[in-house]
C-alpha cells in the first residue's frame, strides 16, 4: 500500500477534531450542526474510498500469494491494513458519539449507522455506512 495514501482516520483524530471545533466557535448553533454533519459525511465518504482501495490492494496481494516467499510480507501487510480500517471505523463511531445530539438535530439518523464487523471480513459481508 502506498504511504502517500491518506488514512481516513487522520481527519478524525482528537487533535484534528479539536482544531475543527475551534473553527466553529464563531458560528451560530445551526451552522455548527451543519458543519459537523458535513464533516462526518466526508469522513464516511473517505472511509468508503479507503475500503475500496484496500479491497483492490488485497486482490493484488492475491496474485502475489502464488509465490510462497511473499506470504510473510502479505500477512504483515494485511494486519497493518486491517488495523487502519478498524481505526478509521472506530474514530468515525467516536466522533458520532461525541456529536450525536448535533448530528441528530441536523437530520443525521444515527440509528441507521452500523459499523459492526472487522476488516478481516470480505467487503461484501461487512456492514456499510448508510447516510441519507
Amino acid at each position: 500500500m502506498q504511504s502517500n495514501q491518506p488514512n481516513p482516520a487522520d481527519s478524525l483524530s482528537s487533535e484534528r477534531m479539536q482544531q475543527f471545533a475551534l473553527t466553529l466557535a464563531h458560528l451560530p448553533p445551526d451552522e455548527v450542526r451543519k458543519a459537523k454533519l458535513l464533516y462526518i459525511k466526508n469522513a464516511i465518504a473517505e472511509f468508503r474510498t479507503f475500503e475500496t482501495t484496500v479491497s483492490s490492494f488485497a486482490q493484488m496481494q492475491g496474485c502475489m500469494s502464488i509465490v510462497p516467499i511473499f506470504w510473510p510480507i502479505i500477512k504483515m501487510q494485511k494486519k497493518m491494513i486491517n488495523a487502519q480500517v478498524d481505526l478509521a471505523r472506530q474514530r468515525i463511531m467516536n466522533a458520532i458519539d461525541v456529536w450525536r445530539e448535533d448530528l441528530q438535530a441536523a437530520g443525521f439518523d444515527v440509528t441507521k449507522l452500523d459499523l459492526s464487523g472487522s476488516a478481516d471480513r470480505p467487503p461484501d459481508e461487512r456492514q456499510r455506512f448508510t447516510v441519507e
